[in-house]
């Protein structure tokens, strides 16, 4: 206390007297007397004379009664002579006086305490620690005296308390204050304290632990959150896990009890990452901290999956679920909790249709509750296993169950777990087909309801319906269906609402009264965008979608078709109709309307405006189907026409026109011989997900009697049997499906083409074969195309016109490699180009598009060429004929000219005729197999040039497997060795003359590059219709063992990735004999195939014989060989098939259907064009190993890869480096030494007198060697050794490779350490640079600030999380989607990949700065295009003077002889610029020539060097030498360790290479330095 008062304060009030009658004195000497009082005080205070020091200062305050420090100093001597209300009188006195008096707060803080208020004089000593932080000791030391009374704390922890530092002492008096619940004591304690400077983090995490408890348990969960996570922040800076744990676990519940159940996953997965690293650091769960209870740990992963369970993501929750359990089992946790785990497991695996596994969990939860005795569990448990059992179709258990539920219900008086009882038999016999049944007990629930329970009595109320409308009691289910819909809108039970709806939609639609129609037609309008918002929302979310909201969906769009086509809207009806039909498509995973680009899908309604103008892009007539249980809908549409027709057929009272149409279908396969299926049939679909399970329900359905429902059935069926034994099936399906609209066929030509778009049953109905009443199958009428909606005819076309584009660039090119290449030059002078012999014909004419006048389909010029023949002046237009007409108006038959030539003015520059000497060309060959010519001059060298067609076909397929594969999440066999399949493919590949690839070769890499170039592909393998899956041989870079599916499975990502430019793909593949099975209805594989580029997919309906298969290719093909539409083709072949005694059934010889457009293929075409394409191959690989030019002279430029080219080319080699990473890292490190030596060498040359020698690691390695001659690395051999040979380091850097080189085998290091990481990146690389851009910013964001929280749904981030490779890259690395969220996991190993995978990616940029490895920098964030070197500006330069020109092979050539012009000022100027920098050019090319020089020379220098060195030392010979074993004697003695010495042709062999050398690289700087010239004359240069 004494430090408080011993320093007078000045200032204060004088008065104007003291006493009445007192001597008046001066103001000065008035606080001259108060500071003296005050003083001697203070001397007294010191001296323990507190009555004194009383005296002296009411003496004082006489004077000065508002002296703030006295009346202070007073309070203190009141307070240590017991005068506790003085003290207090006089402290607040002075706190009125002066408020930010550090020790007024202080006097008052103690007077309040002795007074028994030490809460509130707490405060005030909290309030004067804040004022005066300089004195915190003394302070903090009443304020330890004060919270051991509040407290009633032990002496020696108050004494133990006052030994602490300021910092350390207020943090522990917070905590004692908590752990006494006084949590607003505590957070006013700590809240000061933290304005304490410290670098204790230790001690700052418990305070802002404590803190934050606090907080929390004052309900202030927004500050209670931000103190965890600051102190979450500060543990992971300190490394400290148990605060980790703790400020995890805490965030986590808080934001639980908020319902943000999002960010409650991310800190729990967090916490479970922190675990993960616990068990790694401590080898094993065993050794795991004390913090680390077991219920910590078994609770973390039951709130994880709760709260999984919570978002939708069942798969993620079952995880978890299963963790828990058996977790309590390994700590032997008993009780309701354990049998409480089996429960919630087996709920999720029912959800996600796992009924075994949800079976054995309910089964144990069963067993445990009997165990425990818990009546209520063990009816629980009951209800379970029947709801199981019912899925399962064993009818009898599943009864059996829900009544014990039900007795042990009433037994328990459980009216909540009676009404449960109900509901779950209820929902059995409704599967069953007892509705009846189902009726009692619907309304024993609903009687079981108590009055208040409102949402039990509406599902109640809403089920009965559900049971009335099965028996066909309409009247009694509206009325249900509107009570329940009544109930929901009062209570707000948004779900049974719409249930409801649906329902009343649904039955209302089949309504003849208007008012119900349009109240259908209002519900189905408000529900289809509701559940494609649902469907969508699970999409981007990940998370679980029941597979009901889809069937909704679909009956919401069946239902708002049958109504628009009741009230007669056929348009309505057709876009609807579209929209539903359409998803097939859209929904596709990395579907975009580009081809292989990644663009976020959109579903957008097509009007019918739109629908006619993608009819009217081609000549077909498409018939729309919709096939509904009451209605056929018919929509014809015609091109130029529009919708010419809309037809409804109306379903037979007794039977659905669904069922009808399926009857008919299955009389059409009636006489099928099913019995030699397996024999003759390969299997080759791939096991589905729930195979096992439907085996279960097939075996229960046997052994289980039928239900009255299907008696019905079945006597409906015969019925209608009866009735169509009058006429034959083709030809009742034809009166049903193509006669209401004869008058149209009959009006169209014959062979004309139809698009059939079916619909469900409709899909697999072969309407080749349908008759009409003269019995002519529709075959024979029309060809016939199918597609499954108009978007993907929309999307034929656009394949079409691409296919189109490819070719008129194809015939382009070679019209102007015409004549020796110089077409082009041509060209300009026949459209009036500055090269012209004529100036006045220069003058008139403008530049014209060469390409475009040279396409007759593009061909819109209005420009024209005379020429004169005879007195007759001929105008033509500029296209491609009429430019060589031109030229060869021009040369005589011998190829001299003919015409009189023109003669040059002074200033006009040379032709291009002139220049090339085109007078003398002579035609040896006027037509060659690539279009072209080949011709000859006597002064000038012409060029052989033969572009080939890219056209070849590709025959792939029946893949080996050596290794058991991962399906499904479970190990996969393949049942066969496909030797069908391989049969097939050699007989179809003889037929093409190409050699077919089968077994170990037909890998899914090579898979997915081969098809990207062929034009005819033909697949047969494994598959699976439904999802859209192929099945290669397995990449041979993965070792895991079994295979996972990313190495052998193409999934619709990989195929939608891709673009093709095949015009005919046929598939033979998902198809089993086990199973009757046909084409998916939304031809989902030939949809993959259209969508990527395709323009047809030849594929059968169902499974036929293997021999029939063969045959009807082997026709196919050859109808194919000569130019044949498909159609004719498949046509021509079902006759052969007809005449086969095999083929006995119709059904045997008509499935094959063209899914696309029908077009024309002539396969003799292709296999021209693949001979050419080896020709070509042939030339290039002879050129290549002799290095000398054969066919032409080579280029005077030698073509320099661009940074992206050179970019793609190192993720190449990385790829070989990525595939077998972990197992050489020894090799990385050799790199790392050799790259890092390249590059000190590029700036102190004195290294390289240094040799070096390359390491065995490199050289055994996969992809090092590689890496290195990209670099410019080269070797000399060191001696008589070859295997170790001398490295020459590259003498520059002018790619700029080195670095990034460099950094990427840095990253490298740091991403081996995740083996799985790196196979991901082996088999996603090479990635494109707008990928690569997106992907860097994701990961500097995530780095740097991880504050920001990103979304899947965010533009950047959608677009690489919707490419499945990517995401698999991203999810190895430790991002994790959470909902919308998307989450990066924080532990060390995570933090380290990112790193890594942020440095390789931004060292294979060429975009992207190396700054954002370390900082953020927004400017440098975003797609960022390559800047351009050279001159943007649309205006051209002009050099009258020089005129430069490119002619063939790169040549450049100045056209205006010399000094016959005079240049003007402005181009005076401007050839000045260009000498400039022409001579700046070759001064740096000077200095590179010479520093190839020195380099050589040093290297070859210090090579010699070294071996002089060991040649120039004595020979000393050993006494005793190790000898090859049975040398000697009378042979030589070979000693182990011979020195072999060079021979003089060794000599000369290496000294040569050491010149090759030489020689290359000094090639290669003057190949770039031409390259650079020529860009400089760029400018000014003009071309068309």
């Amino acid at each position: 206390m004494e430090k408080f008062y011993n320093t007078p304060i000045f200032g204060g009030y004088s008065l104007p007297t003291l006493t009445e009658g007192s001597i008046v004195i001066s103001e000065a000497e008035e606080i001259n007397e108060v500071k003296s009082l005050h003083e001697q005080g203070i001397q007294a205070t010191s001296s323990q004379e507190y009555n004194e020091a009383v005296a002296l200062y009411n003496e004082a305050l006489e004077i000065d009664s508002t002296n703030p420090s006295v009346l202070a100093a007073r309070a203190y001597a009141y307070i240590e002579i017991g005068n506790y209300a003085g003290a207090l009188h006089d402290a607040e006195a002075a706190l009125a006086i002066d408020p930010q008096n550090s020790q007024v707060n202080c006097v008052l803080g103690l007077a309040l305490h002795y007074l028994g208020q030490s809460s509130d004089g707490l405060l005030s000593l909290l309030t004067g620690l804040e004022l005066d932080l300089e004195d915190a000791s003394q302070i903090t030391d009443h304020i330890v005296l004060l919270v051991t009374g509040i407290c009633k704390l032990e002496s020696q922890i108050s004494d133990g308390l006052r030994e602490m530092d300021n910092y350390k002492k207020l943090t522990e008096v917070g905590v004692l204050l908590y752990q006494n619940k006084k949590y607003d004591l505590c957070i006013h304690v700590l809240e000061t304290a933290q304005k304490l400077q410290t670098n204790q983090k230790g001690i700052t995490m418990r305070l802002l632990l404590t803190l934050a408890n606090a907080f929390s348990a004052c309900r202030k969960i927004v500050e209670a959150i931000n103190c965890y996570m600051e102190c979450y922040g500060v543990s992971l800076a300190t490394h400290d896990t148990l605060y980790e744990t703790k400020s995890l676990v805490n965030i986590a519940t808080l934001y639980l009890e908020t319902g943000d159940t999002y960010q409650a996953i991310i800190n729990y997965e967090k916490l479970h990452h922190l675990e993960a690293e616990l068990i790694t650091e401590l080898n094993g769960e065993v050794s795991m901290p004390d913090y680390w209870t077991k219920e910590l740990q078994c609770g973390l992963h039951l709130n994880l999956s709760i709260a999984y369970k919570t978002i939708g993501n069942i798969h993620s929750a079952v995880n978890h679920a299963k963790t828990y359990m058996a977790l309590l089992e390994k700590y032997g946790f008993s009780g309701k909790m354990h049998a409480e785990s089996y429960h919630n497991t087996g709920m999720l695996n029912e959800i996600l249709g796992n009924y075994t596994e949800a079976l054995e969990s309910y089964k144990k939860y069963l067993a445990l509750s009997k165990k425990e005795g818990k009546k209520k569990c063990i009816g629980q448990a009951y209800g379970c296993l029947g709801s199981v059992y019912a899925a399962l179709r064993n009818w009898q258990l599943a009864v059996t169950y829900h009544e014990q539920h039900i007795k042990i219900a009433k037994k328990a008086q459980d009216k909540k777990m009676l009404i449960n009882a109900y509901e779950m038999l209820g929902d059995t016999y409704m599967s069953k087909g007892d509705y009846e049944t189902a009726v009692t007990t619907f309304e024993a629930m609903l009687n079981t309801c108590i009055r208040t329970d409102y949402r039990n009595k509406a599902t109640a109320i809403c089920k009965l319906g559900n049971a009335y409308r099965a028996q066909g009691k309409h009247q009694y289910s509206m009325y249900f269906y509107q009570q329940a819909s009544d109930l929901a809108v009062d209570f707000d039970f948004g779900d049974i609402q719409t249930m409801s709806q649906y329902n009343i939609a649904c039955m209302n639609q089949n309504s003849t009264q208007m008012a119900d129609i349009e109240l259908a037609r209002k519900y189905f309008l408000k529900l289809i965008p509701y559940f494609e918002k649902k469907i969508t929302e699970h999409d981007e979310q990940g998370s679980y979608c029941p597979a009901e909201y889809k069937q909704q969906l679909q009956q919401c769009y069946d239902g708002v078709i049958n109504v628009l086509a009741k009230i007669g809207n056929k348009e309505d009806c057709l876009e609807f109709a579209e929209s539903c039909r359409k998803r097939c498509v859209t929904q596709l995973p990395n579907y975009s309307s580009v081809p292989g680009q990644n663009v976020y899908r959109t579903s957008e309604k097509w009007s019918c405006q739109k629908l006619e103008s993608v009819v009217s892009g081609q000549s077909a007539t498409v018939l729309y189907y919709s096939l509904l249980d009451s209605n056929l809908l018919l929509w014809v549409l015609q091109p130029a026409e529009g919708l010419t027709r809309f037809y409804t057929r109306r379903a037979p009272k007794h039977i659905t026109m669904t069922e009808k149409i399926e009857n008919l279908l299955q009389q059409l396969f009636t006489g099928m011989d099913y019995k030699n299926r397996l024999n003759e049939c390969e299997n080759r679909a791939l096991p589905s997900a729930n195979s096992h399970i439907d085996a279960i329900r097939a075996k229960n359905q046997k052994l289980s009697k039928g239900t009255k429902s299907n008696q019905s059935e079945v006597t409906r069926k015969t019925s209608e049997d009866e009735e169509a034994s009058k006429r034959s099936v083709e030809r009742q399906l034809y009166d049903i499906l193509l006669s209401p609209i004869e008058d149209i066929l009959s009006k169209l030509q014959p062979n004309s083409n139809l698009i059939i778009i079916p619909d469900k049953h409709l899909n697999h109905c072969p309407f080749s074969l349908l008759q009409n009443w003269t019995l002519v199958p529709l075959a024979n009428r029309f060809t016939i195309t199918y597609l499954p909606c108009l978007l993907l005819l929309d999307r034929v076309l656009r394949n079409e016109i691409e296919a189109l584009r490819l070719l008129d660039e194809l015939k382009f090119e070679r019209s102007q490699s015409r004549c020796g290449r110089v077409s082009k030059l041509l060209k300009l002078r026949c459209t009036g180009s500055v090269y012209s012999d004529t100036p006045e014909m220069s003058r008139e004419n403008t530049m014209i598009n060469l390409k475009s006048v040279s396409n007759p389909r593009l061909c819109t010029s209005q420009s024209s060429v005379k020429l004169e023949k005879g007195n007759t002046s001929v105008s033509l237009g500029i296209s491609r004929e009429n430019t060589f007409l031109t030229l060869s108006s021009r040369l005589g038959p011998d190829g001299t000219q003919d015409v009189p030539s023109l003669s040059v003015g002074l200033g006009h520059p040379v032709s291009p005729e002139k220049m090339m000497s085109t007078h003398t060309f002579t035609t040896l060959t006027s037509e060659t197999a690539t279009g072209t010519d080949i011709v000859q001059s006597s002064q000038a060298v012409t060029q052989f040039v033969q572009l080939s067609s890219p056209d070849k076909c590709l025959v792939i397929g029946a893949p080996k497997f050596n290794s058991s594969l991962v399906l499904n999440g479970k190990e996969w066999k393949p049942h066969s060795d496909m030797n069908s399949a391989k049969k097939e493919l050699k007989n179809i590949a003889k037929c093409l003359d190409i050699d077919p690839i089968i077994g170990e070769d037909a890998t899914k890499d090579r898979f997915l590059q081969e098809i990207q170039k062929a034009t005819v592909i033909h697949i047969a393998t494994f598959g699976c219709l439904e999802k859209g899956y192929l099945v290669m041989t397995p990449n041979s870079r993965n070792e895991d063992n079994p295979l996972p599916e990313e190495s052998y499975l193409i999934t619709p990502e990989d195929i939608l990735n891709i673009k093709l430019q095949a015009q005919l793909v046929v598939l033979n593949v998902g198809y089993s004999p086990t199973r009757q099975q046909y084409i998916h209805p939304s031809f989902i594989l030939p949809t993959l195939f259209l969508a990527s580029g395709a323009q047809c997919v030849l594929i059968n309906q169902w499974q036929l014989p293997d021999v029939i298969m063969n045959k009807f290719y082997h026709h196919f093909y050859l109808a194919l060989q000569d130019t044949t539409r498909l159609s004719q083709a498949v046509a021509s072949s079902i006759e052969v098939l007809k005449t086969d005694d095999r083929c006995n059934h119709v059904c045997l010889w008509c499935p094959f259907i063209l899914v696309g457009k029908d077009i024309t293929i002539n396969i003799k075409t292709i296999k021209q064009a693949m001979l050419n394409q080896y020709i070509d191959r042939v030339e290039n690989t002879v050129q290549d190993e002799t290095c000398q030019q054969y066919l032409n002279l080579p280029s005077s430029i030698t073509p320099i890869a661009s940074s992206e080219e050179n970019k793609e080319k190192l993720q190449r080699i990385l790829i070989k480096l990525l595939s077998h990473c972990p197992h050489q890292l020894s090799v990385l490190h050799d790199l790392l030494e050799l790259l890092d030596a390249a590059l000190k060498r590029l700036h102190t040359e004195e290294n390289n007198k240094l040799t070096s020698s390359l390491t065995d690691n490199i050289i055994k390695s996969n992809g090092g060697l590689e890496l290195l001659k990209l670099l410019g690395f080269h070797f000399q051999a060191k001696g008589y050794e070859l295997d170790k040979p001398y490295i020459i380091y590259p003498h520059w850097n002018h790619d700029s490779l080195l670095i990034p080189a460099y950094d990427s085998i840095r990253s490298l290091t740091d991403l081996s350490s995740s083996p799985r990481c790196c196979q991901v990146m082996s088999y996603i690389f090479p990635l494109k640079q707008d990928n690569i851009s997106l992907m860097v910013d994701l990961l500097c964001l995530t780095k740097h600030a991880s504050d920001i929280q990103l979304k899947v749904c965010d533009l950047s981030v959608r677009l690489l999380w919707q490419n499945k490779q990517i995401r698999k890259l991203l999810i190895e690395t430790g991002f994790h989607q959470i909902g919308y969220l998307l989450n990066f996991n924080q532990t060390a190993l995570n933090r380290k990949l990112l790193t890594g995978l942020l440095q390789l990616l931004l060292a294979i940029s060429c975009y992207k700065s190396q700054v954002l490895l370390y900082r953020l920098d927004v400017s440098l964030l975003g797609h960022t295009v390559g800047l351009q070197t050279y001159n943007t500006s649309t205006e051209i330069k002009n050099l009258p003077s020089l005129t430069p020109l490119i002619l063939p092979r790169n040549q450049l050539r100045m056209s205006t002889p010399w000094f016959s012009r005079t240049e003007s000022f402005s181009e005076m100027e401007e050839k000045i610029c260009l000498a400039r920098s022409k001579s700046e050019l070759d001064e740096e090319y000077d200095e590179n020539k010479q520093q190839v020089k020195d380099w050589h020379k040093s290297s070859v220098v210090a090579q010699a060097n070294e071996m002089l060195e060991e040649v120039g030392q004595p020979v000393s010979r050993e006494s005793k030498i190790k000898v090859v074993h049975g040398s000697g004697g009378l042979k030589d003695i070979i000693p182990i360790e011979k020195k072999h010495h060079l021979l003089n042709r060794e000599i000369d062999q290496r000294r040569d290479y050491a010149h090759f050398v030489y020689n290359q690289r000094l090639n290669n700087v003057n190949s770039r330095y031409r390259n650079d010239v020529m860009k400089l004359y760029l400018p000014y240069i003009k071309s068309n």
